[in-house]
């Protein structure tokens, strides 16, 4: 296991170390997600089968989320 500390942006951004990335896999414009458990944050890099079924899971409730944060024009 790898742990390193990283700084939380003014954006609220992160960056992922490039040791992580790699040994993950993570390349630029990868999708991950990102849940909380227990108090922790949880990053996750889901194969296309567990996109397909989180988005079908949680459509209704990305939908509404979408529409209340005014993302529209983000995806």
């Amino acid at each position: 296991m790898v742990k390193l500390k990283v700084k939380v942006g003014p954006k609220g951004q992160i960056v992922i170390p490039k040791v992580i990335r790699e040994k993950l896999g993570i390349e630029p414009g990868r999708y991950l997600i990102i849940d909380e458990k227990d108090g922790k944050i949880l990053i996750e890099r889901p194969d296309a089968d567990e996109v397909v079924s989180w988005l079908m899971a949680n459509r209704k409730r990305v939908a509404k989320d979408v529409y209340r944060f005014s993302l529209e024009d983000e995806f």
